[in-house]
């Protein structure tokens, strides 16, 4: 009984220690939404709008992780979320 609890706790660990770089999203259609933004991101466009808030956190947590700032602007019931690099200088 206690092997098994500990290869469960063992396996559980494992599976975070795999998908912790990853950013968690319980809704599929945010993950597809973040893949296509960060898409977009890369080939070149700095901002994004989007009206739902949850998906700026998101958006926050994309950008700390990936090196960009961001700065989020509410027009009426929109969000306009602008990405820069972030460039260090020696």
């Amino acid at each position: 009984m206690k092997k098994a609890i500990l290869l469960a706790c063992g396996c559980l660990l494992g599976f975070n220690l795999a998908f912790a770089g990853q950013i968690q999203t319980d809704n599929p259609a945010d993950a597809k939404w973040l893949a296509a933004v960060e898409k977009k991101i890369t080939s070149g466009a700095n901002e994004v709008t989007t009206p739902s808030e949850p998906r700026t956190q998101l958006l926050k947590d994309w950008a700390a992780k990936n090196g960009y700032s961001v700065k989020i602007t509410k027009v009426e019931s929109t969000f306009s979320v602008e990405f820069s690099k972030l460039v260090v200088k020696n």
